[in-house]
């Protein structure tokens, strides 16, 4: 499962980052990576962007970079 199977308010743990580079090590800076607790805070009606928490940090990710992070209830 991904970022997009959450539901708004739904926590999660990242279990792997399937992105590649650059969009890999951009979402590493912004802290999404294996390990580390993300929450789903809301997305846009057409589901284009997706706004999450990691860690303390509220980060806006592409519809592309939100699928390719894999998650864990």
């Amino acid at each position: 499962m991904d970022i997009t199977d959450l539901k708004i308010g739904e926590e999660a743990i990242i279990k792997k980052v399937k992105a590649k580079e650059p969009i890999k090590g951009r979402l590493h800076a912004m802290g999404i990576a294996k390990g580390n607790k993300i929450r789903l805070l809301d997305h846009t009606l057409k589901k284009q962007t997706w706004e999450v928490d990691v860690e303390g940090t509220r980060v806006a990710l592409r519809d592309e970079e939100a699928k390719a992070v894999e998650v864990e209830r």
